[in-house]
């Protein structure tokens, strides 16, 4: 079985038991502590992913340390990844979780590429115009992210799909255009 769909599998059974318990949002942060934790702690990180540590004291480190901190179906999860030997999906836990929890909350991130910094009353406007393309979404949360190799313009994801309005693309298309050689010499 693949990683991401083990992964999928787990947090999906985790948003639903914090459904029933009413601690969506507090699991949110709860997992997302848990993966800054062990990033930024590279022994901690090596420990839980060796392979000669038993289990126990895999699941005694983790409850030691999130006991006091997160939700204790939180500190649940972790025992049981430990104890399935499912250690390796801990940190990933969090990304697929916190999709389910955007779809849960009913919140569209758009991404938007531009050349510099998006001002609010952009970023109010941008809102505007893509929540009457999404339906279904409560609010909008736009990621602003800054590339100078589009030169202008903006370019908007959500999901699969991309309007791309950038100065870049606009001469990729006008350079292919000039590429045809439209004139023909007959006489």
């Amino acid at each position: 079985m693949k990683a991401n769909i083990l992964t999928h599998r787990y947090a999906k059974a985790f948003m639903d038991l914090a459904m029933q318990n009413n601690v969506v949002d507090k699991c949110l942060n709860d997992l997302l502590l848990v993966k800054t934790t062990l990033e930024n702690n590279e022994e901690l990180r090596s420990l839980i992913h060796q392979p000669f540590v038993s289990r126990e004291h895999k699941v005694n480190i983790l409850t030691k340390l999130f006991k006091d901190k997160t939700e204790s179906i939180t500190v649940d999860l972790l025992r049981l990844l430990v104890e399935k030997n499912r250690d390796e999906i801990i940190t990933e836990i969090y990304d697929v979780y916190h999709e389910l929890y955007l779809e849960y909350k009913k919140i569209a991130v758009v991404t938007v590429t531009t050349a510099v910094s998006l001002d609010e009353n952009t970023t109010n406007r941008i809102v505007n115009i893509v929540k009457n393309k999404i339906v279904g979404k409560d609010s909008i949360k736009v990621e602003n992210v800054i590339d100078e190799k589009i030169i202008g313009g903006f370019v908007v994801r959500y999901k699969d799909y991309e309007y791309d309005a950038s100065v870049r693309n606009t001469l990729k298309r006008l350079q292919s255009a000039f590429e045809e050689n439209l004139f023909v010499k007959e006489y």
